[in-house]
């Protein structure tokens, strides 16, 4: 399980990452059942009960008194061992996903409150994530900046579902309110707006002929823009098919057919006309003289033919 929580969940390295890392380890501990060691006590023991006789009453009476035996382990004791389990595990999977610096800060901090009291016997992963959102929830300017920057980066695609990437922007939003950096309802639909690929040019016409700019919301835009391409996405997809289909058949078409097979007569004249080919091609070098009976042919070169004149 640890290789996972390496894979999934980055190291903390201090106010730069928090807003990211955050959700990431909480989500994290609650698929393994962990998260409720952060957000909840322990379960107080529940002793069983004893009733002791300590004098008489008024009314002449015996007066009773009843407390817990605390000599014997409490009735929810496995449960409490339980809790203690989790947290352990809640506790050591934050720890490894932390810087060494911030790690040893917690750890340090962890053991100083074990020694101030005395009836705490261990360190407690709420303690921990306490201190971590308490020193690094409040991220500086450079951190603000490297959101607003990735926020301001995102595209919304016209080709695809815009789902992923309009929410990616709606997120950069939220961590900048957390960061004390709020944009304001209305400027984040009009940056919403302005990310709005050309494909959807009729929605944003649409969207800029509201009368009041305090009407506009994310909410709205986003389902309007899924719309649109769910809206598209059949029709391109049409247009893609008919598009490649005259694409296919161009190719199939220009592929130049041959003639019809040479007939037997053909065959027969097509060594001849090889031949005398050659020789025009050639005619310094004389030609191939093809022997009869199927002997082979001699080679008749003109520089013999000349001597022969000569002689």
């Amino acid at each position: 399980m640890s290789s996972t929580l390496m894979s999934l969940i980055p190291v903390l390295n201090g106010s730069m990452n928090w807003q990211a890392w955050k959700p990431m380890m909480m989500n994290y501990l609650l698929s393994q059942g962990q998260w409720k060691a952060v957000t909840n006590k322990f379960p107080a023991p529940e002793y069983e009960t004893i009733t002791k006789t300590v004098g008489q009453s008024d009314e002449g009476g015996s007066k009773t008194e009843t407390t817990e035996d605390i000599s014997k382990p409490p009735k929810n004791q496995a449960d409490i061992n339980a809790w203690f389990d989790i947290n352990d595990k809640a506790l050591g999977n934050i720890m490894l996903r932390l810087h060494p610096t911030i790690a040893t800060t917690v750890l340090n901090l962890l053991q100083k409150t074990m020694k101030e009291n005395d009836d705490i016997n261990t360190m407690f992963a709420s303690q921990a994530w306490e201190f971590l959102e308490t020193t690094y929830s409040n991220p500086g300017i450079a951190a603000t900046y490297k959101e607003l920057k990735a926020t301001m980066d995102v595209i919304i695609p016209g080709n695809t579902d815009p789902t992923l990437a309009i929410d990616t922007i709606l997120i950069g939003f939220t961590r900048m309110a957390e960061s004390k950096c709020a944009v304001p309802s209305h400027l984040q639909a009009m940056i919403l707006v302005s990310k709005l690929p050309y494909q959807m040019s009729a929605l944003v016409q649409s969207i800029c002929q509201t009368d009041d700019i305090e009407d506009l919301k994310t909410d709205d835009i986003k389902r309007k823009a899924i719309l649109a391409w769910e809206q598209r996405s059949p029709v391109q997809n049409q247009n893609n098919r008919s598009f490649q289909q005259p694409q296919a058949a161009k190719k199939i078409s220009a592929v130049q057919r041959s003639g019809p097979p040479p007939s037997f007569q053909q065959q027969q004249h097509q060594p001849q006309q090889e031949e005398q080919e050659q020789r025009n091609q050639n005619p310094q070098r004389g030609g191939w003289r093809g022997g009869r009976g199927g002997r082979g042919g001699t080679f008749r070169g003109t520089r013999a033919g000349k001597n022969k004149q000569n002689q």
